[in-house]
């Protein structure tokens, strides 16, 4: 897939910054302009390193017991895009003179982006301009800047490169989702030069972490070519005098590294950069296209009839492997490295929409995901410890290194369901891969402490009843409830597969070292089946619904009337309490539940469920419509489904929420694969197989996918009334498919089975 532009609109440029931005999990740069802009030009100007971030002091007016005194931010790095042109004297910029031609373009099979531009200075010379630049999928500490300058008619060319420490993070006091106080995160500390460049070492200033960056260039003609220090870090500048059509190329290695993941960055960079080096810029991009093919081999999504789905779900897959941690420090951040909404935090979202791609795609990278929450699980008791709990880990909602970050508890810290998200994402990955040394190494400790933690948060009422009070569901415009439905049955499958997996473990006479490492007693067990069976589901026999919560119902609805498209989202322009008091949800929540955990539910108590709670759903969350769109392709409302599924797909090429220049929706990419999958597909495991009842939208001729599981490598297609599943890769599967099993070991068509 090819994303382009070929107009250039001021207005639109920090959105164009996050779309164009590049990363591999590790490092992310924003795709600014290298020569900047003027200073009216909106722009977000960021470089970021997944999970190195700086603390920042929590102030409270009235600030009550268990409250975060510290909280996380990713840092804005050093900016080492800039890259300056003056061509026979005139400074180079597409805000001055004329652009005679432009184009811009991200290739998602190659890796790289493209900016090519023919320029007409103020004085009436023309020259064409190209900007080649790629962040590296195999060696995850560089960025890579090819830049090419051609005068028509000849004449001098000055470069000038290098790395400047005087940055900032964004910040925007009127929107909770980004950050609001501006502090100074990066400090300089010294510059180093090197004959064709430099290095630059820095250091946060609350959090402690050190980072080094090491830049060199290699320039063609070479010309002359100086290194001086600056207040900030470095520049490095040529000159060269080109014949009519001579070309000017300045190829530009940058790599960073930082002191979470090694001892002393200076020294890794300056190893790094030097391999670097010596492979060349062709190699480099020859690495990259290879990567990217054997990803593309195993996790493209293939709609036949729609080049703009094509276009959409391409650019959010290729989105999802920029964004994802893969070294157990890291994990994928709301706005993944595209920018700083979010400060970067992890969240919720990538256990319940972006971790099931990777584990049917990459279930390697799944792996590393969960070696994450792991890493962070000392992190989640002492949380536990903090809310007033004896026993258990409690995931906190927003962190980076594990402790919480959220400083408003009622949609923050009391959203204990990302406890039992991570569980199921440990639970779903067993499923998908039969990996039981993983819950034998890690998986378990994840189960069993969860399930502790659901005993210590909840209570039996008085009619035997197992109850979890004061909690908030998804839906962030209803908090601090009793017995939210999503939560609670969370908790009841979390407690479920705790019980399995340590019985699985049992079999194998695996299970004592899991025990002795948290002191597990057998004898809990029985009491998270106890829990799970007496656990509290409100529902309505009236409506013939499951209630969002115990209350939620009995609250007056939202007169959406009333309201204008003005004031959405809500969260922007009502008081949290004016919210809290009406039956109005920011995203899925029930519905959300019959999704994951509804196979057990009554079909129609799902469908009266989805039509009650789709009346009053604002969908101000991009995490919602995804949710929908599989309800109602599950529910046989295919022309809903696919109208949910449009505008989940393009939430950032169309900037649909008004905030892409903030960075991409991780979430919603990871919905778009999910809609696609778990809803036109129909894909669920039941009883060790999977399970498919596939739904294809008018406006598609059919669509195809790879899935892995247990193992195998599966091709799902279908077309109008026909559907062909594959074995392209190891031992046979059992599917099911309209009520029956079958064994697939080659390839079997399924005739009229497309809704």
């Amino acid at each position: 897939m090819i994303l382009r532009k070929t107009s250039l609109d001021p207005l639109e440029l920090a959105v164009e910054e996050t779309l164009f931005h590049l990363g591999n999990g590790y490092l992310g740069i924003r795709g600014n302009f290298e020569e900047g802009y003027p200073d009216i030009v909106p722009t977000i100007r960021g470089s970021y390193i997944n999970g190195f971030h700086d603390t920042v002091q929590v102030h409270y007016e009235e600030k009550l017991y268990g409250f975060p005194e510290v909280a996380q931010r990713m840092v804005n790095l050093p900016d080492a895009q800039t890259l300056k042109l003056r061509i026979n004297g005139e400074v180079f910029s597409m805000f001055e003179g004329e652009v005679l031609e432009y184009e811009r373009y991200l290739d998602t099979e190659l890796g790289h982006s493209v900016r090519q531009i023919r320029w007409k200075s103020p004085q009436g010379k023309v020259s064409k301009i190209i900007f080649l630049r790629m962040v590296s999928f195999l060696r995850k500490e560089l960025f890579f800047t090819i830049c090419e300058v051609i005068p028509e008619e000849g004449g001098l060319v000055e470069m000038e490169s290098g790395i400047n420490c005087a940055v900032t993070n964004y910040t925007n006091p009127s929107d909770p989702r980004v950050a609001s106080t501006p502090i100074k995160h990066i400090w300089y500390d010294n510059a180093e030069l090197l004959h064709d460049g430099g290095l630059v070492r820095c250091h946060t200033g609350s959090s402690g972490l050190h980072l080094a960056i090491c830049q060199r260039h290699v320039h063609s003609p070479v010309g002359k070519v100086r290194s001086k220090q600056t207040e900030n870090g470095f520049v490095t500048k040529t000159k060269v005098e080109l014949p009519p059509g001579g070309v000017a190329r300045l190829e530009k290695y940058t790599v960073f590294a930082d002191s979470r993941r090694v001892a002393d960055p200076g020294l890794e960079v300056l190893l790094a950069i030097e391999p670097c080096l010596q492979a060349g810029s062709e190699d480099l991009l020859h690495e990259q296209a290879g990567y990217l093919k054997n990803f593309w081999k195993a996790s493209r999504v293939q709609i036949e009839g729609s080049e703009e789905a094509n276009e959409g779900m391409a650019f959010n897959l290729f989105g999802l492997l920029q964004s994802a941690g893969r070294d157990a420090i890291s994990n994928v951040a709301a706005k993944g490295l595209s920018g700083e909404g979010y400060e970067g935090h992890y969240f919720w979202d990538t256990e319940v929409y972006i971790f099931p791609f990777f584990l049917y795609t990459q279930p390697n990278m799944a792996r590393r995901l969960l070696d994450y929450r792991y890493g962070i699980l000392d992190g989640a008791r002492q949380h536990a410890h903090n809310m007033g709990h004896n026993k258990g880990a409690l995931y906190p909602w927003r962190t980076i290194t594990g402790s919480e970050c959220s400083t408003y508890f009622p949609a923050g810290s009391a959203q204990y369901h990302i406890t039992g998200d991570v569980a199921n994402a440990c639970m779903q990955y067993y499923i998908m891969t039969g990996d039981l040394p993983y819950m034998a190494e890690k998986g378990a400790e994840i189960l069993l402490e969860t399930a502790r933690l659901w005993l210590d948060a909840g209570h039996y009422d008085r009619q035997g009843r197992f109850c979890i009070d004061s909690v908030t569901g998804p839906d962030e415009y209803t908090c601090i409830v009793n017995n939210n439905y999503y939560t609670n049955i969370v908790a009841a499958h979390n407690l479920r597969n705790a019980v399995e997996i340590y019985d699985a473990l049992k079999e194998k006479e695996w299970h004592l070292p899991v025990a002795d490492r948290i002191d597990f007693e057998e004898d809990e067990l029985a009491e998270f089946t106890r829990a799970a069976e007496a656990i509290h589901l409100p529902y309505d026999e009236k409506l013939g619904i499951h209630c969002q919560d115990d209350s939620f119902l009995d609250k007056p609805m939202w007169d959406f009337e009333k309201t204008s498209k003005s004031k959405y989202p809500l969260l922007l322009h009502y008081h949290p309490l004016y919210l809290y008091r009406h039956q109005v949800c920011k995203q899925a929540d029930t519905v959300l539940a019959h999704m994951l955990y509804g196979e057990d539910v009554e079909k129609e108590i799902v469908r009266r469920s989805f039509e009650y709670y789709e009346k009053i759903t604002t969908h101000d969350s991009s995490l919602s419509k995804c949710v929908f769109s599989i309800m109602a392709a599950r529910l046989g409302m295919k022309e809903k489904a696919f109208h949910y599924y449009h505008s989940t797909l393009r939430t950032d090429l169309d900037n649909t929420h008004g905030n892409t220049m903030q960075g991409i929706h991780t979430a919603n990419m990871g919905g778009a694969y999910l809609a696609l999958v778990l809803g036109f597909a129909g894909m669920r495991v039941q009883d060790d197989h999977l399970r498919f009842d596939f739904t294809l939208p008018d406006d598609w001729q059919g669509f195809q996918f790879n899935l892995w599981f247990k193992g195998s490598l599966l091709r799902i297609t279908a077309e109008h009334k026909d559907a062909h599943i594959q074995l392209v890769m190891g031992s046979a599967v059992s599917v099911q498919v309209e009520g029956k099993v079958y064994s697939i070991d080659g390839i079997h068509s399924f005739q009229g089975v497309v809704k």
